[in-house]
């Protein structure tokens, strides 16, 4: 899939960034579900939802900050 050709190259590089964040935050929170162990709750809570919730906030500043065109 392409980003169309009006999309500025800085929110394209941040959406880009906040899609990999968040893949990967719910990549570790799939792998944590198969362990058996108990620290597997807070690698599920700790890593995989601050990655989530990281690529969430990126999402959003990527829209906020991107200047309207004119």
């Amino acid at each position: 899939m392409t980003v169309s050709a009006n999309v500025p190259p800085l929110l394209s590089r941040r959406l880009k960034l906040s899609g990999l964040l968040v893949c990967s935050g719910l990549v570790v929170e799939a792998v944590t579900l198969l362990w058996q162990h108990p620290t597997a709750f807070l690698v599920f809570l700790l890593l995989g939802g601050s990655l989530v919730a990281v690529g969430v906030l990126v999402y959003l500043f990527a829209i906020v900050s991107n200047p309207p065109a004119s």
